[in-house]
């Protein structure tokens, strides 16, 4: 673990060697929300965006960074794999390891999940999140909202070349470098590279072994051609790698703690979660945890013709994802008293997927009053997962089953989209979107146990609008409302997925969720835009919530996935940027997102002998989130610029299930900066998590895989952590 006093001494002695830069004033931020390029107060919905000086000046690296200063957005990996649980304005995804709500994407392609994206954080123009159901642009799965990596495009003007470098406690460090440039008249290049690597910050209390340690690499490639007598066409090829490896997780059991009902064993934990650094234990090191890779592939072209512009991005994802952890969170042996399991269980998943997509678009260009789009959509989906986890209670749990359960599923998605806006009145416009989706999903699921495959398949069709009115009353006041609907296609409980016999037919398939999103809001500049303000208002409906629930399969309970009843609020989000001279600079942001589950209880809880009123809040949604930051600029002559940056960041308590009982407690986290930039160049010391805030980062409901008992299953915090950041840019 890195000394934190050597960190300060070398931040200091760093800050000695930078000369001096003007800061500018921040400048309006362009966004593509609409598949089209407005700036970030002239877009009629809620975004938060993060351009490249924004990223820097925030030292944003991941989603945990954004989350921190983007009010209804917060992200963990909700003891889940493959890269965590985006949740905007409440609305996750309740059910655990069902696909999010929230949309991610790159360029406008979708990613299918959250692996791997934060890798790509080092060589993108923007990130945007846009809050509210974004269907009608984006398709599938962008229930809740979207988040966009807008990638950096190779320079054709001049060469480019920039290095980066981060080392901190914790056995944290990472490198990264970009350069582009032209190698011809209208062509040019870009390769990207990062390495990082991280100990975690906890370690297994019996072997000492790091836990939540990760180790990566990205490489990314681009090509960019722009043609024709007026360079009017434009080719953009995208090629991106990352490797991913991820130890044990640092989660660990947390047993219930009051008697819920008359049986002995209907028990729940009431109260606040607490982690424990002690109870860390795990038997991961025979293990190989979890390896990610992700190949991603896209090509754009675009041509203008005048009066419209014709739009094609073509991409190919592929990625690899291995799992081999201790999923008891503790280090128990092995141990087997007749045919029931004591002691140690280890579950074992190979996941690959690999999709195809095509989108064509057709766009008017220009200023008129009138505007338009149509356009298409077709993704394929090749889904296979290898389950080779022991048999629970039926044999030794760390030996790995000889042969898998094995799930295939092939998703092919058709849209037809379009929209029109009219400017009525100067100021006033009105736009209507509207998309056809069909979703034609097909399983086949063979368990080890099984003679037999079962075979599920179902097709999933919606029409998904948005109206959107809004009134630039002046340059720098604009008033919106919105009405949009949202989708999430449904699924299948099957014999593979589930590691035991194939479930009650009843139960077998699981139906499609949808939502109708209401907004209305405003985006104000004031005193010649030295302070932006921005505000929205929202009311949601969400019905055929697809949730965790369970059945006994021949006398095992099983965890299958149901649509239950469904969800209301009404909430609000604000954030505002005052910059009243270059040495001064505040902002902050507050989101309130109170959506409450309404006619579901679930059955793990009714078991538990637990009375629920119908009206609890979702599990892992908090209510509130918030953040705040200043930065004192002061120059320093034939010195630098001299930074002084405070953030903090609030996430009211979460819960593990809509019982409410068991909760995580609210999150304070402040961190801060001291730092020196001169053109090209940009240094910082940096203290995360200042106060060491303890409250556990997520929970959920879990079942002892050696004994069925309830328990609870948390996952630590990250501790304070001290730190150096340098760039360096040409």
């Amino acid at each position: 673990m890195m000394n934190a006093r050597i960190l300060l001494a070398a931040g200091v002695s760093l800050a000695t060697l930078i000369p001096a830069v003007a800061h500018a004033q921040v400048e309006d931020i362009v966004v593509t929300a609409r598949k089209e390029k407005e700036t970030l107060q002239e877009v009629p919905i809620s975004v938060a965006a993060f351009d490249q000086e924004v990223i820097a000046r925030y030292d944003i690296s991941d989603l945990e960074d954004i989350a921190k200063r983007t009010p209804n957005f917060t992200f963990s990996n909700n003891l889940g794999l493959y890269g965590g649980v985006p949740v905007i304005r409440g609305i996750g995804a309740p059910r655990t390891g069902s696909n999010a709500s929230v949309g991610l994407f790159i360029d406008g392609v979708d990613t299918g999940n959250a692996g791997g994206i934060s890798l790509q954080s080092f060589d993108v123009e923007r990130i945007e999140v846009v809050r509210g159901p974004q269907s009608t642009q984006f398709g599938r799965g962008v229930l809740a909202g979207a988040i966009n990596y807008v990638s950096r495009r190779p320079n054709l003007e001049k060469i480019e070349a920039e290095f980066g470098g981060e080392i901190a406690e914790y056995g944290m460090y990472r490198v990264e470098s970009r350069v582009s440039g032209p190698v011809a008249n209208g062509l040019a290049f870009s390769i990207a590279a990062q390495r990082r690597s991280f100990d975690g910050f906890y370690n297994d209390a019996n072997t000492g072994d790091d836990m939540g340690n990760s180790d990566s690499t990205a490489l990314i490639g681009g090509i960019r051609a722009q043609f024709g007598a007026e360079k009017q066409a434009e080719l953009y090829v995208r090629l991106a790698y990352s490797d991913e490896h991820i130890g044990q997780p640092a989660w660990h059991q947390v047993a219930t703690n009051t008697q819920t009902g008359t049986l002995a064993s209907q028990r729940w934990y009431v109260g606040t979660l607490k982690g424990d650094p002690d109870q860390l234990g795990s038997n991961a090191a025979d293990y190989g945890n979890i390896d990610l890779k992700y190949y991603r592939a896209a090509a754009h072209f675009t041509y203008d013709f005048g009066g419209a512009t014709f739009s094609s991005i073509s991409a190919y994802n592929r990625s690899s994802q291995k799992q081999d952890v201790d999923s008891d969170f503790t280090a128990n042996p092995d141990l087997l008293s007749g045919s029931t399991l004591l002691g140690n269980f280890r579950s074992a998943l190979d996941v690959d997927v690999e999709d195809f997509s095509q989108e064509l678009r057709l766009q008017s260009s220009g200023s008129g009053p009138f505007k338009w789009l149509i356009g298409g959509y077709f993704r394929t989906e090749d889904y296979t997962s290898d389950d080779y986890s022991p048999t629970a209670a039926q044999g030794s749990s760390s030996v790995l089953a000889p042969t898998p359960n094995i799930l295939t599923r092939d998703t092919k998605t058709y849209g037809v989209f379009g929209s029109l806006s009219y400017e009525i009145t100067p100021g006033l416009t009105v736009s209507q979107e509207l998309r056809y989706s069909e979703d034609k999903i097909s399983e086949t699921s063979q368990p080890r146990t099984a003679a037999v495959a079962g075979a599920f398949g179902a097709t999933f069709r919606n029409w998904l609008p948005r109206t959107i009115v809004e009134w630039q009353a002046t340059p720098d006041h604009m008033l919106y409302a919105s009405l949009a609907k949202g989708n999430k296609p449904g699924g299948f409980n099957n014999a593979a997925g589930t590691g035991f016999s194939a479930v009650p037919d009843e139960y077998k398939a699981y139906g499609e969720e949808e939502m109708w999103s209401y907004e209305a809001g405003f985006k104000t500049a004031w005193f010649d835009r030295k302070l932006t303000f921005n505000a929205s208002v929202f009311h949601l409906e969400w019905s055929d919530i697809q949730v965790n629930s369970q059945v006994q399969v021949n006398g095992y309970p099983v965890g299958i996935t149901l649509n239950g009843g469904k969800a209301r609020g009404t909430g609000a989000e604000m954030d505002l940027h005052f910059q009243p001279n270059p040495g001064w600079e505040v902002y902050g942001g507050l989101g309130y997102a109170p959506i409450r589950i309404l006619d579901y209880v679930d059955s793990r809880v009714r078991n538990a002998g637990i009375t629920t009123d119908g009206k609890d809040q979702l599990a892992g949604s908090p209510d509130w989130t918030g953040n705040a930051g200043v930065i004192r600029n002061i120059e320093l002559e034939d010195v630098g610029t001299l930074f002084l940056q405070g953030d903090v960041s609030y996430r009211s308590t979460t819960y593990a299930t809509e019982a409410n009982l068991a909760e995580t407690g609210s999150k304070t986290t402040v961190d801060v900066q001291v730092g020196l930039r001169r053109p090209g160049i940009r240094a910082s010391l940096y203290v995360n998590n200042l106060f060491d805030d303890k409250a556990v980062q997520s929970a959920r409901a879990y079942v002892n895989p050696t004994n069925y008992a309830r328990s609870f299953i948390v996952q630590l915090p990250n501790r304070r952590q001290v730190g150096l950041r340098l760039s360096l840019k040409y």
